[in-house]
Order: structure tokens, then C-alpha cells, then sequence
């Protein structure tokens, strides 16, 4: 709208309660109050109750096209043209409940077979793109069981080539359409105990080359393993975690190109099946979901002996680390990582690939007081398990090196958790005989911090420093 336009006075029940605009599609919800669909859609995925009147007002109550509003507010524009008003567009009618339904009893009557057509899935991701309640729909009916049986069907059946491309296709479309609707808590808690070929035909797809089809996989996985009994995710087949480890370290290796972008790295590797991926999934929030779930998996999983030696022997350590050193510190990654190492430390061999990575003690080293508390805690764990096991003079000079000793200081002489602290001390404690040799460290002021009570370090000058 230009300036002139801006001088009209517009009538108070053209405007939408919730965005104070002229509305493009008005719809009555049952509270009486009309307002445009796509502010009241919004509003109801965050609040189920009505913006005006605070009634309760749940997103599949339903919402009803004002077409008598819809035409006045048509016609005024008309009016108005002169003046720079633009008429609104009579609004398509949009998928809703009904066609959900639709699509539902398609899939109850023909099962894998509607799947298996080409524009079903589509239908479905159409739908489940238009709001929370199709959504939810569609997981109390079900959908969900039936992507994951399609899922098994597409990874397990084998087909000549142009069967294989398709079924390439319905996967592709089955997975993210998984991503989407989600799967309910109480059916995630069955769903691998009922059918263990679901967990081959997932491991399947994580060593595949399609790398958004990891992500969709990697977070299905730990929906399906998060609430699960605790033997399956005990004996976890070694090549999920070899998919994981691979997946962890495609993130890796994207951060480290040059002005790297998740996104436009899938995008590229991947453009000739992406082509048809709807606009509105945010390709680099699914990676960053994917991100996190399998950190989370790693971390659940080697509570267990048996499954950290798989993972020492499978390099995680070191894709760990790297996948530190690259993500630059963000929160939640940086203490899922440290999380999984201070785990892995608990073994010999895990200890050992943190010291054969030359970033391995540094980049520990690096996170404390920088990132959070639980970081900070498990990057304590972490040098005081190898500072304690594997005590050789070789790791003792690195501490010196990368700046370990004068972090302990710093630890013992800022305002943190006492527990810390005492970490801290402690591991400062163990190797003073070795690093009072070191002619960068300052021995009188270690000394003093070792001797000193928390109150006192507390007081200690903030500017004190203990290397040259």
C-alpha cells in the first residue's frame, strides 16, 4: 500500500484481531470471532483458546469461511482501486479434517498398496503441512505404523532399476512425512520390540548416501530407542552406530568448507531428489534435530561397556572431537559431546584416541568457563580421568601447553560450583611435582591455590595469571 492508501479509513471488522490487518481469508471459529486463517492457525498451534475471548478452542474444532466478510471486504477494495487499494484474491479452499479422513480410509483399505501410489504420499504431506491437527490426526489413526511398514518394504524388497528408483522416491517421501507427524510415545515404546526387521531397514537407510534421509532416520531412531526397553538399546547392532558415527561426520566436514551452510550442503549433494522438498521444512533445523538426537542415542547407549568399546573401535572419539572443534562451542552440542567422551574416557582405549587427536585435550581444554556449567563439569571429568589414568610425562607437558594448567586456575579462582572446584584442585594437585618443572608455570600462586579455601580463592585477584 502507498502513502494514499495509508489515509483510508478502513472499517474495524475488515481487520484480523491478532495481525490488525485487512483479512485475505476470513474464517468464524466457534467462538463466534472471525478472524484471517492464517493468524488463527498460527495462534491455535501455540494457544488452544480464542485470542479474544479466551475460551477454550482446540485446533480441530474447525474453522468456518466467512464468505459474506470475505465478499464486502472484496468489494470495498473494488471501490477503493483508485485510491492504490489492491483487491484481495478469493482464497482456495484449503485440505482439511475431511481429507484427512479421506486419505486414512485409503490407507485402511489398501495398506502398502495406497502407499505405493504416487500421489498419496503426496496428499498426505499436503495435509500434514497444513497444521498441528492434521497432524495429530493422522498419528491417532495410525499413519505413522503404516510409513514405518512402507519403510521396511522399500529398504528390504529387491527390484530392478527402475523399481528401485522408484521405491527411492516413496522412501524419500515416507521418511519425511515420518519427520513430520511424529511418532506417539506410547506407540514408540512397542513399535521395535513388535518387528525387529524396522530396526534393520533403518540401519539400512544410515548407510545409504542421502544425507537428509540419515537426519529423518537418525531422529525416528530416537523416538523409537528413547522409551524402548533397555536390552534393545543395550544391544544396539554395531552398524547403527557406524551410520551415526558417518552421519556426525558429514556435519563435520560441512562446517569446515568454506562459508559453510548445512542446508546449501544438502541442497548441492543432493539436488537431483530434493528438487520436490516442500519449501516450509526448514532443511537446517532437521539437521540440527538430527544433530542432537544422535548425540543423544551415543550418550544413552554407552552407559554400557560393551557398546563404548564398539564405538572407541568404530573412531568415535575422534569424530567427536572433530565435530567439537568445528561447531564452534554451541550450548547443547558442546555438552551432548563432552557428555559422550567423558564416557567413553572410562575405558583405555577411549582415554588413548583422546590423547592420539591433537585437538583432543585442547579442545576440551578450551570449553571450560566458556559454555555452560554441565559443560564445564563434564570437561573436568574428562581431564581428571586421563590426567589420572594415563599420567604419562607426555600428557602432563600437553596440559602445559594448551593453556590446561592456567584453566584449572582459572576454575579455582572465579565464582563457580564448589564441586568444580574441587575438581579442579584436585587434578592441579595430582601432577604439582611435574608442572612446578615447567618454567611458564608461576609456582608461588599455584601454590597458593591449592592451599587456599573457596572463600579465599573467591578474593583472589581476577587478573592473576599463572604462565607467561
Amino acid at each position: 500500500m502507498d502513502q494514499e492508501e495509508e489515509e483510508i479509513e478502513v472499517p474495524k471488522y475488515f481487520l484480523c484481531p491478532i495481525s490488525l490487518e485487512i483479512m485475505k481469508d476470513p474464517v468464524t471459529a466457534v467462538s463466534g470471532i472471525t478472524y484471517d486463517r492464517q493468524s488463527i492457525v498460527k495462534w491455535l498451534e501455540k494457544v488452544p483458546s480464542c485470542p479474544v475471548t479466551k475460551l477454550p478452542l482446540p485446533i480441530d474444532s474447525g474453522l468456518t469461511p466467512n464468505h459474506m466478510l470475505r465478499r464486502l471486504i472484496q468489494h470495498w477494495c473494488v471501490e477503493n482501486a483508485t485510491r492504490g487499494v489492491v483487491r484481495i484474491p478469493t482464497p482456495r479452499a484449503p485440505p482439511g479434517k475431511p481429507n484427512v479422513i479421506e486419505e486414512i480410509k485409503n490407507l485402511e483399505k489398501f495398506g502398502e498398496e495406497a502407499l505405493g501410489r504416487e500421489d498419496t504420499l503426496k496428499k498426505l504431506e499436503v495435509l500434514a503441512m497444513e497444521g498441528e491437527g492434521n497432524r495429530r490426526l493422522m498419528c491417532e489413526e495410525g499413519v505413522h505404523r503404516y510409513l514405518i511398514l512402507f519403510v521396511v518394504k522399500c529398504t528390504c524388497e529387491e527390484e530392478e532399476e527402475e523399481g528401485r528408483r522408484r521405491f527411492k522416491e516413496r522412501l524419500d517421501e515416507s521418511l519425511r512425512l515420518l519427520h513430520l507427524i511424529g511418532v506417539p510415545l506410547n506407540d514408540a515404546r512397542t513399535i521395535l520390540i513388535e518387528n525387529d526387521r524396522i530396526l534393520e531397514s533403518l540401519t539400512c537407510v544410515l548407510h545409504q548416501q542421502d544425507f537428509l534421509n540419515k537426519a529423518y532416520t537418525i531422529v525416528l531412531l530416537r523416538n523409537l530407542t528413547e522409551n524402548t526397553s533397555s536390552h534393545i538399546v543395550e544391544r544396539l547392532n554395531p552398524e547403527v552406530f557406524k551410520g551415526i558415527i558417518g552421519f556426525l561426520k558429514d556435519v563435520a566436514s560441512s562446517f569446515n568448507r568454506i562459508n559453510p551452510s548445512v542446508r546449501d550442503t544438502v541442497q548441492s549433494s543432493n539436488s537431483s531428489v530434493r528438487r520436490k522438498e516442500p519449501s516450509k521444512l526448514d532443511h537446517r533445523l532437521v539437521i540440527k534435530q538430527a544433530l542432537t538426537a544422535a548425540l543423544m542415542i551415543l550418550l544413552e547407549t554407552s552407559s554400557w561397556s560393551r557398546n563404548r568399546t564398539i564405538l572407541v573401535d568404530l573412531g568415535a572419539v575422534s569424530e567427536l572431537i572433530e565435530l567439537e572443534i568445528s561447531t564452534t562451542g554451541e550450548k547443547r552440542t558442546t555438552e551432548l559431546v563432552l557428555g559422550v567422551l567423558s564416557r567413553l574416557c572410562c575405558c583405555a582405549d577411549g582415554r588413548a584416541e583422546i590423547l592420539a587427536h591433537r585437538g583432543g585435550i585442547a579442545i576440551v581444554t578450551k570449553r571450560i568457563l566458556g559454555v555452560s556449567t554441565a559443560a564445564d563439569d563434564r570437561a573436568l571429568s574428562i581431564l581428571s580421568t586421563v590426567s589420572k589414568f594415563s599420567p604419562q610425562n607426555a600428557v602432563v607437558e600437553e596440559m602445559v601447553c594448551v593453556g590446561t594448567v592456567e584453566k584449572l586456575c582459572s576454575v579455582l579462582r572465579v565464582n563457580c560450583g564448589l564441586s568444580l572446584k574441587e575438581k579442579a584442585k584436585e587434578i592441579l594437585r595430582d601432577h604439582f611435582d611435574e608442572w612446578k618443572k615447567f618454567p611458564c608455570i608461576d609456582v608461588t600462586l599455584l601454590t597458593k591455590l591449592l592451599s587456599s579455601s573457596p572463600k579465599d580463592l573467591l578474593l583472589t585477584e581476577s587478573n592473576s595469571e599463572v604462565g607467561v
